[in-house]
């Protein structure tokens, strides 16, 4: 398991929701998908959910898998309605400029075990 800090700092990624303790989140896997039929099959909790969707069906997806946070991938900025609902359900809530790819290939390192 990774802190979710060092994930998010490794994808250089800014804050769109980040709520107390946030930070000290654990991380057990990595989840990548923009089809929410994908996403609702992930296996376990604590998982850091990769994604470009941008509704808020996303969110919800999430905390019906006990995703640990989501982190938009491809992304400069994110609707409002978007981080306010992040806000109200309490997901931490990120984005970064990085395509899918390269943030999976980045943070499959990092998840390597020492």
């Amino acid at each position: 398991m990774k802190k979710l800090k060092p994930l998010i700092d490794a994808l250089s990624a800014k804050p769109v929701n980040a709520p107390h303790g946030w930070d000290e989140r654990e991380i057990k896997g990595i989840f990548a998908s923009d089809l929410i039929s994908d996403i609702l099959i992930a296996d376990g909790e604590d998982i850091l959910l990769l994604t470009s969707l941008l509704s808020n069906q996303v969110l919800r997806t999430a905390e019906v898998i006990g995703a640990s946070a989501v982190v938009l991938v491809n992304r400069q900025h994110v609707p409002i309605a978007l981080s306010k609902a992040a806000a109200k359900q309490g997901i931490p809530l990120f984005h970064t400029p990085l395509p899918k790819y390269e943030s999976c290939v980045c943070l499959g390192r990092l998840m390597e075990p020492v």
